[in-house]
């Protein structure tokens, strides 16, 4: 079952941070040291460490990656790297690396920035820009149980599977 399914990773919560059919709210916290961009699909919270160090050793894989953050003025920039091939964004393998830029605008907009770069997946770099309005909405729980219903009996029959090949 793919990730999704089991209410693990979303594609569209990121990152990147793309927007999907519902659930597009995002809250970004600012805390010494640390950004936590907090994702309403599936609850996903990355913590972004600003301080400089450096990317978990290559060895160690992430489904959202390892992200490490820094100031350009007043965009902040976020490198993700050491994703797992089980990602897989647009085709992309465990060598993505993105880029997000997040820059406000105005009081009520940022605009969302990434660049996507994969030399074994793609031809070359490419970048995308979504603005992101600031709302009083709520972010509401994701309670994502849909597909979980019958998860004993599809775990189940999958183990069962693989012990016929």
């Amino acid at each position: 079952m793919s990730l999704n399914n089991r209410c693990i990773l979303w594609p569209t919560a990121g990152p990147p941070m793309l927007p999907g059919a519902y659930n597009n709210n995002y809250q970004i916290v600012q805390s010494p040291g640390y950004v936590v961009i907090f994702v309403e699909m599936i609850h996903d919270a990355r913590i972004i460490p600003l301080d400089g160090r450096p990317h978990v050793p290559q060895n160690v894989r992430l489904l959202m990656g390892d992200s490490r953050g820094r100031w350009e003025g007043n965009t902040l920039v976020v490198e993700t790297t050491n994703f797992t091939d089980k990602t897989a964004f647009r085709g992309s393998g465990p060598n993505f690396h993105l880029i997000e830029r997040f820059t406000r605008t105005s009081p009520d907009t940022i605009v969302y920035e990434f660049t996507a770069n994969d030399e074994s997946s793609f031809t070359r770099p490419w970048t995308a820009q979504i603005p992101m309005k600031k709302t009083p909405d709520p972010i509401f729980e994701y309670a994502c149980h849909e597909g979980n219903y019958g998860m004993e009996g599809i775990l189940r029959g999958a183990r069962a599977e693989e012990k016929t090949k």
